[in-house]
């Protein structure tokens, strides 16, 4: 699979409640580049990170964490 090598803005926010509908994808399920990337996301909630863990990201509405979180990607 080919990826945009080029830096794509990801942003995470906390939620309260899940809604039912949402595509949920677990921390342990996420591949290595955006699991080395949630980190930084939950401290900052917004960084760049290249078109692997991006990929990852988009087949995600939210991400069970710490506590689950609200995705997008930009």
């Amino acid at each position: 699979m080919m990826y945009d090598t080029m830096g794509q803005k990801v942003t995470l926010e906390r939620i309260e409640e899940v809604p039912a509908e949402s595509r949920v994808c677990h921390y342990d399920e996420l591949d290595e580049p955006a699991k080395a990337t949630l980190p930084a996301l939950a401290n900052d909630g917004t960084v760049t990170v290249d078109g692997a863990a991006a990929a990852d990201f988009r087949d995600c509405d939210l991400v069970k964490y710490t506590d689950y979180y609200a995705i997008s990607v930009q």
